[in-house]
This record gives C-alpha cells, sequence and structure tokens, in this order.
C-alpha cells in the first residue's frame, strides 16, 4: 500500500515546544484540518488519553519564526494567541481572559514566574524589543536597550532570571550575551551579570542550586558550560554541536533537574538523546534522529523526537530504562510498518569541495525501482538550518514515484560546529552553489541515475541556492524555489528587522547582493531555465513581488516560469489543503521537465 498525496503533505514538524508542571505535561500539535498549532496536555499518571486544551491557533510571531508560545502557570497555561498576539490565560478553573494586547505588537519567548503570578515575555513591535513581565493587571519593562532579547528563565526559586541578548547586524547564532539577575520584591531586576565570550550563547538553563548553564560555542561547538564560577567549566567536552541553530525564541535541547541532566549531541547531522544521573550516562534513543524538545519532571523525563523509522513523537523515559510512546505512531503499528517497508534509509554521502579538508555533505534516498531514476535535491532554509536523517513523508512519496532524493547541508548549515557554519561568511551564492554541483556530481559517480532528469529545490533561503545552482550548471532540467529568495539587494532593503543586518554578513555590500543572486545570474545565462515558484500572499520575510519579478525574468530571457500564489500563507506552505495543491503540482512539474540532452557531470 502506497503513501498518499495527503499523507506527503504532513509536514514533519507535527509536535513542538514541550513543557510540564507537577502533574501534566503540555505540547504544541498541528491540527491536521487547518496546519495550526493547538495547545495539548496529558495528565501524568492518569488513565485520562491525551486532549486539546487551547483550540485556537496558538503562536508567537516574535522576529517572523517564534516560539516560546506558551507556559504553564499555576496550574493553567498562558498562551500567545496567533492572529492577533494577545497574551491569554487559561486558569486552573477553566476560564480564560486575555492578560495582554497592545496594537501591533507582538509576544514570544513566554516564561512563567510563579512566586508573582505572572509571565516574563519579550515584546515586539515597532520601536523594537523588550522584555517585559505582564499580569491581569500590570505590565512592567524589565529589561530594554538591545535589539532582540531571547530564552528568558526564572531559577526554581523564583529569586533569578536568566536571558540572551544580541544587536544588530549579529544573528543570535554569530555573537549574542547572556544575562542574570536577581528578581526583587517588587519585581523589578537588580544586582546585573553578563558574560559575553565573543561567540554565541543560547538556551540558558538553572541546574541544581541556582548553577546558570549555558550552551556556547565560542570553543568551536554548542556545549553546556556553567558560567556563575570564577571561572566558567564545559560540563560536556565532546567536540559536537548539543544544540541546533537558535532560529527560534525559548527552545529547549538540555534540561536539568536535581541529580540528572538530559541532552542531545549531534554527530553526523544526526541526534541521540542522553540522560546522565550522577555518574551513569545512558542513550534514550534506539537510533539517532532530530530531538526538538525536552522537559524534566518528577513524574518523568519527556522529549519530540524524530527517527528514521518515524515522524514526531513525544516519548516519555522512565527511570527504568523504558520508555512510552505518548503521542504519534508507535513503531510496529501497521502504519510504521507501511512507512519501513516503502522507504529507503537515508545514506551518508560526502565530498570534498573548496580548501583542503574541506567537504559537503547530506543524505542519499534511494528510488524504489531497480533501474537509473530522476533526482530531486533538497536545500533547506536559514542557510543554517539543517536537514536530518528522519522519516519524512514527503521523501518517502517521492522514492515511490520513482525518484531518487538528496537532502544536502551546504558549507552554512547548523549542527556541525561553528567553523562550518561560518564557511558561509560573505560567500552566499558561492560555495553554497558550488556545494550543491559537487554533491550532486558525486551522488551521479556512486549511483544510478538519470542525468538528464535532475531536479532542485530549496525554501526560503534554500530557494536562492536552487535557482543560482539552476542558472550556473546545465545539471538541472528545472529548479522549485519555495518562498525562495530571489534578489538579494532587494530583500535587504524590505525584509524584516531581524534579518535586516544578516545579508551583509552573508555576502557583502550593495554590488555584491546584486551580483550573487538569481535574477542577476538569470539574465546571463545563456540557455532557458525552467522553474516553478511557490509562494505565500502574506509572506513578510521573502515578499511575493521578489517571486512575481523573478518568473518574469526568466520568461523575458527564453525561459519557462510557472507560479503558485496562495493567498492567506505566510512565510511557509502550512494548510493541509494547500500543502497537497503544492506536491500535486510539483510531481507534474518534474514529470514533465527533462535536459534534451544529458548533461556532463
Amino acid at each position: 500500500m502506497l503513501l498518499t498525496l495527503a499523507d506527503a503533505a504532513e509536514p514533519c514538524d507535527t509536535l513542538s515546544e514541550l513543557h510540564s508542571d507537577a502533574q501534566t505535561v503540555y505540547w504544541l500539535a498541528r491540527c491536521p484540518q487547518t496546519g495550526d498549532m493547538q495547545l495539548w496536555q496529558w495528565r501524568a499518571n492518569s488513565s485520562e488519553l491525551p486532549h486539546c486544551l487551547v483550540e485556537e491557533a496558538v503562536g508567537s510571531r516574535v522576529n517572523q519564526y517564534g516560539g516560546g508560545s506558551y507556559t504553564p502557570l499555576l496550574g493553567g497555561v498562558v498562551w500567545v494567541r496567533q492572529h492577533d498576539q494577545a497574551v491569554m490565560q487559561l486558569g486552573c478553573h477553566g476560564t480564560s481572559y486575555c492578560l495582554q494586547r497592545r496594537p501591533q505588537t507582538a509576544y514570544g519567548g513566554l516564561c512563567a514566574d510563579p512566586k508573582r503570578q505572572r509571565v516574563i515575555a519579550v515584546e515586539e513591535d515597532a520601536h523594537g524589543q523588550r522584555l517585559v513581565a505582564v499580569t491581569d493587571s500590570d505590565r512592567q519593562v524589565l529589561a530594554e536597550g538591545a535589539d532582540f532579547y531571547g530564552a528568558p528563565i526564572i531559577s526554581d526559586d523564583g529569586n533569578y532570571l536568566a536571558w540572551v541578548s544580541w544587536s544588530l547586524p549579529h544573528m543570535p547564532w554569530q555573537r549574542s550575551q547572556l544575562h542574570f539577575a536577581n528578581i526583587a520584591a517588587d519585581g523589578t531586576l537588580q544586582a546585573f551579570e553578563s558574560w559575553d565570550f565573543g561567540a554565541a550563547i543560547s538556551q540558558p538553563q538553572f541546574g541544581p542550586h541556582n548553577a546558570l548553564i549555558c550552551m556556547s560555542d565560542h570553543a568551536g561547538w554548542w556545549q553546556p558550560w556553567q558560567v556563575n564560577l570564577a571561572t566558567p567549566i564545559c560540563l560536556n567536552s565532546p567536540p559536537v554541536d548539543h544544540i541546533t541553530t537558535p532560529w527560534q525564541l525559548a527552545e529547549r535541547q538540555h534540561a536539568w533537574r536535581g541529580n540528572r541532566q538530559v541532552y542531545c549531541q549531534l554527530h553526523q547531522g544526526a541526534a541521540q538523546l542522553y540522560r546522565r544521573t550522577g555518574e551513569q550516562v545512558e542513550a534514550l534513543l534506539p537510533d539517532p534522529g532530530r530531538v526538538a524538545s525536552i522537559t524534566l519532571a518528577e513524574h518523568g523525563d519527556y522529549a519530540i523526537v524524530q527517527s528514521a523509522t518515524s515522524g514526531a513523537q513525544l516519548i516519555r523515559f522512565n527511570k527504568n530504562g523504558s520508555r512510552n510512546c505518548l503521542v504519534g505512531k508507535v513503531e510496529g503499528n501497521v502504519t510504521q510498518n507501511l512507512v519501513t517497508e516503502n522507504s529507503a534509509t537515508a545514506q551518508w554521502l560526502e565530498t570534498p569541495v573548496g580548501n583542503e579538508g574541506e567537504t559537503v555533505h547530506g543524505f542519499f534516498y534511494s528510488a524504489l525501482a531497480n533501474r537509473a531514476a530522476p533526482l530531486i535535491v533538497r536545500v533547506h532554509g536559514g542557510p543554517t538550518a539543517a536537514a536530518y536523517p528522519i522519516y519524512d513523508p514527503l521523501v518517502a512519496y517521492w522514492q515511490q514515484q520513482g525518484f531518487h532524493v538528496l537532502d544536502i547541508n551546504p558549507r552554512g548549515s547548523g549542527n556541525f560546529g561553528r567553523r562550518y557554519r561560518e564557511c558561509l561568511a560573505g560567500q552566499w551564492g558561492i560555495s553554497d552553489t558550488e556545494d550543491v554541483i559537487a554533491l550532486v556530481n558525486a551522488a551521479c559517480t556512486r549511483f544510478a541515475i538519470d542525468t538528464a532528469r535532475c531536479f532542485i529545490r530549496g525554501q526560503s533561503a534554500g530557494g536562492f541556492t536552487a535557482l543560482n545552482a539552476l542558472a550556473a550548471t546545465p545539471l538541472f532540467a528545472a529548479a522549485t524555489s519555495l518562498y525562495g529568495v530571489t534578489d538579494a539587494l532587494t530583500l535587504s532593503a524590505k525584509t524584516h528587522r531581524f534579518e535586516s543586518g544578516y545579508l551583509g554578513w552573508l555576502i557583502g555590500d550593495e554590488l555584491q547582493l546584486a551580483q550573487r543572486s538569481p535574477t542577476y545570474h538569470v539574465t546571463r545565462c545563456q540557455r532557458p531555465l525552467r522553474a516553478l515558484f511557490i509562494q505565500g500572499g502574506k509572506d513578510a520575510v521573502v515578499v511575493p513581488e521578489q517571486t512575481h519579478a523573478m518568473a518574469w525574468h526568466i520568461e523575458q530571457h527564453g525561459g519557462q516560469a510557472q507560479t503558485l500564489l496562495f493567498d492567506n500563507e505566510y512565510h511557509g506552505i502550512r494548510h493541509p489543503k494547500a500543502r497537497q495543491t503544492m506536491l500535486d503540482r510539483e510531481l507534474v512539474f518534474y514529470h514533465s521537465s527533462h535536459i534534451t540532452t544529458a548533461p556532463r557531470s
């Protein structure tokens, strides 16, 4: 039994933002009918089934990418209502009401302060960002002056607050600072301390005895450091990343409680989850994959994970080493068997590029056919996000349709250390294009690929790479750009504040911004190009005008451009029906595209 188009359209990120309190586990789950995130809960150690607590769309729009869109508080929960960014509270008696709503203002990074019956949040409006405390009768500004704020966290005793800040032109994974303060009786902050290691600091947490622990990559990798000591010390020294690139607020991929800690390590782009209890360390996952969120409570240790054989799952890890899947497809059920029978697992692929010792790598998925098959290359967004060797129903669907799939992590991708990420400094539009071409050539040498039918697709920043690669080499028959960057110069003038300084670091000055862009390369390409553009009408990151202009350029130079616009979508296509329409159109597009004469690799 094959996967359907509806199966293929199901996104991988169906679960996120895990929290817990003394009795309950909370998480966000994507609604199958609307694609919106809803708030769910499960009463630990009870016979109750998980149930939806907040049915309306929950989500922050701070920095456009959100995160930290709810928090448990005093037996209830506080969340950000997606459509108007109002801060809402659901009390322990089931009554909901608005805590805070301000025009043209977004909230995110929510953190509970139960000692004062309030919530700490990042507040963003046209004037900038600040850290605020919100109650049902008051709003108090706690910190301001930096361009951006994130990851507020309060110690268990309620006496201390830690958070991260950064300022333009930096992104939070380039240069950021950690802050720590006492919370006074009136709720204000006192006795400030700060740490700046000349690199990036992320995901602060309080450990036993108010030990302040953060992830810092000043030694080359995201590693846990305890900083409130005379000399900061590294608590886990293996030279691998322990968290992913912080695109969203309030991510949590390490947690500490009593004498135990649960944390990640990423090897060859896959995350393993570990639990340390005293001196004993155990691996919690049978196979590495992706770890989205972690929370620890007296009633158990919980994580949202993905693997090569399952979609997103909420797992409870028990003290005796056993595990229970609370939400998601359970391994061994009928659907799971279909997954393993109808998809091939990832094969690691790596090839030399650039300077001596540099390589590019990715994950290759073979078509379910014993013949030379067409290839679809996928380039992730960011460009500092990453591809993982996890089960993706879209990849499985394409395999069943007779396509190989190659997920590439070009230089600049996250999860491979600071040096790999910073290879992209001043090189976007050059090294990423080189990486794609090199890895596809390596794949064509190693696997049976129909070289007349190689396609490339990319989303957001990945669309920039996909279109540049299409123009740079006859290797690709066609490209799909999903809300992709086409004109870096225009983007730098029109994009949102969070990324307003990023393009200067990635590319350079205005001349370089223009000359690295797909619009520039398309007008100089000597052969007609074929591309499909998929765009959200409400996208504020890559505005629709960019996409329409790029399609026009391709057609003006003898190529073929198709545009699929979804009026009510933002930066990403979320509604299930829209996703099905998108994927159906994309499949037809690939079937109708090929190179008349196969290119040389």
